[in-house]
């Protein structure tokens, strides 16, 4: 085989050190992701104040615009998936945290509409939808540098940083915001307190760039570049992975769908749930909220490790069950009087989501092949996350307005595991344990290592 000597060379370049710095760097990012996709609502009263009117409406227009930023993420995944098959998943990513850092320090440093009138809100969508089109391919791109950086038992755990550290984020946005507005006054806060987190934001995103640049390409890359796919290859490197891979898209979506639906409902949506719903205080609802943070993310890759040893299908399956049977009571506890009752609730809803994200960080980039694996994910993880995500809290709160049922969302979120849990197991390939080469293989590489072979 023409490639072992290179092959040879760049897995002696790996060792356990930069291994483990590689896996670090990469981990971290979706720390960033999620505390900019959160922070944007926390202080969204400020914003509305700075950019616009400051009344009702104004708010649900501030509102509006952090979901145009959160639809904007499928049109980024499709340009970072390009640019992941084409130039690499470490650049792709470098990119990215570039794109993070100009959006965040251009939100915190931008004039409000004493200054610019209506352009301060054109602005402010700009740069939202910058950020969103910059984390687009961010969550996918980690798992499958993850997956593909792991040693061949440790996929699971390894990737399920990814899903933990989303949460850590949140909470960093969370306790960021809480410290401002406990230190500071309600007008340092409009003023400029809101800017300093924003700021933060634009650090983080801006470390990562360096840092991003002493990771090591995965193996999985180099394989292909060295055969030259990414050079033969004539066509988009999305429409290819539609035409090849259409089985390997429908269970991203499937079970991003499924992920999306139990993580926004079960963990972030639980807040506003309980105060809506439950009429708890504003107080209570956010100490419930930190609670099954805090439980995802201790949960997380526990679950991963458990996916590693008994397989990703076994896992899958007992995740998709215990949803069933759990979400209802939980919501039926979260409905209660007790705060001990709260409590479990909280914990029985947030625990079997994180572990379905968990196992879904492996899961997903291993249903590719090595061609095509980096698109495949950004489309159908993206797409799943806008629809069953992004909106999932807004159909349950009007599932509840319709039907006068307060458990609206716990039927939701377990009509959605059924309907597209079954096909998910159908279609899903359990590669827990197997070795990169087995998820790797491709007939199309193969065939571009034989013709580069013959040339």
């Amino acid at each position: 085989d023409a490639d072992k000597p290179a092959q040879q060379r760049a897995s002696k370049q790996r060792t356990p050190k930069r291994r483990r710095r590689s896996l670090a760097v990469a981990a971290f990012g979706t720390v960033i992701e999620w505390y900019d996709f959160s922070i944007f609502f926390y202080v969204s009263t400020q914003l509305t104040r700075t950019f616009f009117h400051g009344d009702s409406n104004s708010l649900l227009l501030t509102l509006g615009v952090g979901a145009a930023g959160f639809l904007f993420r499928p049109l980024g995944a499709m340009v970072f998936g390009h640019l992941g098959e084409r130039i690499g998943r470490k650049q792709a990513l470098v990119i990215s945290a570039v794109l993070m850092a100009v959006a965040m320090f251009g939100i915190a440093v931008l004039p409000g509409y004493d200054v610019l009138g209506v352009w301060a809100g054109i602005l402010l969508v700009t740069l939202r939808c910058l950020a969103g089109f910059s984390v687009g391919a961010e969550y996918t791109g980690i798992m499958v540098y993850l997956m593909e950086s792991a040693k061949r038992n440790r996929r699971g755990v390894a990737a399920s940083w990814a899903a933990a550290n989303s949460e850590l984020g949140s909470l960093l946005a969370v306790g960021g915001a809480a410290l401002l507005a406990h230190w500071l006054t309600a007008d340092q806060m409009d003023s400029w307190g809101w800017r300093v987190l924003f700021v933060v934001g634009g650090l983080l995103a801006a470390a990562m760039i360096p840092l991003r640049r002493f990771m090591e390409e995965t193996e999985t890359f180099e394989k292909l570049k060295q055969a030259g796919v990414a050079q033969r290859r004539k066509g988009s490197p999305l429409i290819d992975v539609l035409k090849h891979q259409p089985k390997a898209v429908l269970f991203a979506f499937l079970f991003s769908s499924i992920g999306s639906v139990t993580y926004f409902l079960n963990i972030t949506n639980v807040p506003t749930y309980l105060e809506s719903t439950a009429e708890v205080s504003n107080q209570l609802a956010l100490n419930l909220g930190a609670i099954a943070a805090v439980a995802a993310i201790i949960a997380t890759p526990f679950i991963g490790l458990l996916s590693d040893k008994f397989g990703r299908r076994a896992m899958t399956l007992t995740l998709g069950l215990v949803l069933l049977v759990t979400t209802l009571p939980a919501y039926l506890l979260l409905a209660g009087t007790g705060n001990a009752g709260a409590v479990t609730g909280v914990a029985l809803l947030a625990v079997p989501a994180a572990g379905w994200s968990a196992i879904g960080a492996a899961a997903i980039p291993e249903q590719f092949s090595a061609l095509g694996r980096f698109a495949g994910m950004a489309i159908g993880y993206n797409i799943a996350t806008v629809l069953f995500g992004g909106f999932s809290p807004l159909v349950a709160a009007a599932l509840i307005d319709v039907t006068g049922n307060q458990f609206a969302p716990a039927y939701y979120a377990t009509a959605i595991v059924v309907l597209f849990g079954i096909p998910l197991m159908w279609l899903m390939r359990d590669m827990a344990g197997k070795s990169l080469e087995e998820v790797d293989r491709d007939p199309v590489l193969r065939r571009a290592r034989a013709e580069k072979g013959r040339g």
